[in-house]
């Protein structure tokens, strides 16, 4: 689907909102732009987040287990049809973890909710690719 340019800006700037405030580890500008039933998985085996506040209590354990955080997005792909926006990218989750600096290189997906003044993130998946899976292989070698 098509997207306007002036949608594909204004969901770039909410992606680039998050990031920034996830660099400063800012719970509250993070929490502004996610919707009261908000829906989400993270990385890790216990990453599953319903509803605001379990986002809140998912982020305060990833902000209090790192130092130091930074997120990147690359590939941005952007959909949207009336008041329902939809990303695709790549992501690079920086951060430094018991003195440890470490990369993440994964993947995210969204749906975004225009409520007439904004863009906020009704659902969001994080991901990263299975390990011992090659390149041009459909399934990881175990």
């Amino acid at each position: 689907m098509r997207v306007s340019e002036q949608t594909r800006n204004q969901i770039t700037v909410v992606l680039q909102r998050m990031a920034e405030a996830v660099g400063r580890k800012d719970i509250e500008s993070i929490m502004a732009l996610t919707d009261p039933d908000f829906r989400g998985f993270g990385t890790g085996a216990d990453e599953k987040a319903i509803g605001r506040e379990a986002y809140r209590r998912h982020l305060e354990r990833d902000f209090a287990q790192a130092e130091t955080i930074s997120l990147e997005f690359a590939d941005l792909h952007v959909g949207a049809e009336g008041t329902v926006a939809w990303v695709m990218a790549d992501m690079a989750y920086h951060f430094v973890a018991d003195g440890a600096p470490q990369t993440l290189a994964g993947r995210m997906t969204a749906v975004l909710r225009g409520t007439g003044h904004a863009w906020v993130f009704a659902q969001m998946h994080y991901s990263l690719p299975a390990e011992g899976q090659e390149v041009g292989r459909s399934y990881p070698v175990v």
